[in-house]
């Protein structure tokens, strides 16, 4: 719930041109997948593989799981640590480290797996779990996922291998964070004897995964390696794997080739049709959780009138979007939230999903929105860097639309570096009206990013937005056990949202997964970030 966005910074540093879209113009077709081709996984493995380098857009910061929060690090804590909860490829949730049950709506069990353990043979207890859960809702440690635990009242050992949540309020969104980042559970009395040390390279880590944390230095990156007594069972086929930060795509794409790097999850890549017509790789697309959208920073100003936001969505070339930025990895949007996170009640929101409109280019009802809102020639300001492909894309794609209709958009552009400061700095919205980003939530459900932008204490909720109707609605739902009722709640929230427009969505990005054409078996839906994502890699 409490999903930190943060677009892929330095990532993007492209060597091909903004102007020109990095490959494709916006007028050039793309092969973009529909649902039904999307797959949540690659065929698992058959024989072992030797050692192997993975990249991630950036180098990894921290691994402790209070503060992972962005591709890179979720890829490393995923690689090597288990939640209590576990996501499957395809969004649902099962058990992980333990199972749960309720006695009652404000009353979770959680049993620990009793053949659970750390890396050093200890075995998974209540107190670890204990420790792990209070460790993410300790205000005063400054974790990001503090605010999922939000309707816990007490968290308890009831046996050695049993923990007991109290509720203040029923909450069913909880299972889904306990499928997630908030709920991976870390060994106790390792983690208070490396103390500040803990997630970083000095200090490591001690989790439960199939892979095992060996060695991290910023020139060699995080070395991953099996562990050989890994309680669930799987056997690990890959001898190492070692994550390691590619900041430039050609560089990315050359080693791709040259089976140097033997696999990438991109949030984004310019030069995915290079990819997808080269036989030395493989390109998987899978259905992702991710939004690109443009936050509204300040409602107070020019885009306080929702017929001033409802008109740029309306006068935006989203065809162009989807085309120069993604290359047809990504679909239309028609909700805020990414059709890959319909895990839960699948048919009932892909039912409401298609009934929904398309959000279609149409200039002159975007003209009469303005004219009627009284802002003809009136300005906003977007945060942007021109040094990053896809956000300038995206930026000028909201400025075209703009002067089409009679608005003056302005830029306020900084370095790769500082960008990030929109997301997490008060003094850098200043003047800022709305900023681009590709953002997602913690688990597959259209509920889980919504929460983060639509409620007044969202955290991705920048402008002060509230709509007491949208508040109801999703706070019913997050009360509601059944999943088609809750499923219902959240729809019209996602109806009003969309009427609303505290976000303008411009594209729905699909989970990609590029990998050298002899390996097999890595999880190629948006679950890689939630949920171990290379128990079953290997060779073919």
């Amino acid at each position: 719930m409490n999903r930190r966005n943060l677009t892929r910074i330095t990532a993007l540093l492209l060597t091909c041109s903004v102007a020109v879209g990095c490959g494709r113009s916006a007028d050039s077709p793309s092969v973009s997948r529909s649902a039904g081709d999307l797959k949540p996984t690659t065929t698992a493995a058959t024989e072992d593989a030797d050692a192997i380098t993975w990249a991630v857009y950036r180098d990894v910061q921290t691994i402790d799981p209070l503060y992972v929060f962005d591709y890179p690090d979720n890829t490393a804590l995923t690689l090597l640590c288990e939640s209590l909860l576990r996501t499957a490829p395809d969004g649902t949730i099962g058990d992980g480290l333990a199972s749960l049950s309720r006695t009652d709506p404000k009353t979770l069990v959680l049993d620990i797996n009793p053949k659970a353990t750390f890396w050093d043979g200890s075995p998974v207890t209540a107190a670890d779990v204990v420790y792990s859960l209070e460790r993410q809702r300790d205000p005063q440690l400054g974790g990001f996922y503090a605010a999922s635990f939000d309707r816990v009242d007490t968290i308890t050992a009831t046996g050695d291998q049993q923990v007991t949540l109290k509720l203040k309020q029923p909450d069913y969104w909880l299972d889904g964070e306990l499928a997630s980042l908030p709920g991976v559970i870390v060994e106790k009395k390792y983690a208070e004897a490396k103390g500040a040390d803990y997630g970083t390279p000095s200090g490591g880590v001690m989790c439960t995964g199939a892979y095992k944390f060996d060695s991290w230095s910023p020139a060699s990156g995080v070395v991953a390696v099996p562990n050989d007594a890994y309680w669930g069972g799987t056997t690990p086929r890959v001898a190492k794997i070692t994550l390691k930060g590619v900041v430039d795509e050609a560089a990315l794409t050359s080693s791709l080739i040259a089976g140097e790097i033997g696999g990438t999850y991109p949030p984004a890549i310019s030069t995915l049709p290079v990819l997808e017509g080269n036989k030395a790789v493989t390109v998987t697309q899978g259905p992702g959780y991710a939004t690109a959208a443009l936050v509204i920073s300040n409602i107070k100003g020019t885009l306080k009138d929702v017929k001033v936001r409802q008109a740029l969505s309306l006068a935006l070339d989203r065809k162009g979007i989807i085309d120069n930025v993604y290359h047809g990895a990504a679909t239309d949007a028609r909700w805020l939230a990414n059709p890959g996170t319909f895990a839960s009640a699948r048919d009932t929101y892909q039912a409401a999903y298609d009934a929904s409109p398309d959000l279609k280019q149409d200039l002159v009802k975007a003209k009469q929105l303005i004219k009627e809102a009284g802002a003809t020639g009136k300005s906003i300001t977007i945060g942007m860097s021109s040094a990053i492909p896809d956000i300038a894309y995206t930026a000028g794609a909201f400025q075209t639309a703009g002067e089409k209709i009679g608005i003056k958009v302005k830029f306020k552009s900084v370095s790769a570096d500082a960008f990030i400061n929109f997301f997490i700095d008060p003094k850098a919205r200043e003047g800022v009206d709305a900023f681009p980003t590709v953002t997602y939530g913690d688990y597959a459900d259209p509920a889980a990013l919504s929460a983060t932008v639509v409620l007044p204490t969202g955290a991705q909720n920048y402008s002060g937005f509230d709509d007491p109707q949208i508040t109801r609605l999703m706070q019913d739902a997050r009360s509601t056990e059944e999943p088609a009722a809750r499923a219902k709640l959240v729809i019209q929230a996602q109806q009003r949202t969309m009427e609303l427009m505290p976000w303008i969505p411009t594209a729905q990005p699909n989970a990609v997964l590029v990998t050298n054409k002899n390996l097999t078996g890595a999880i190629s839906s948006f679950a890689y970030m939630s949920a171990p994502w290379a128990e079953h890699l290997g060779a073919r």
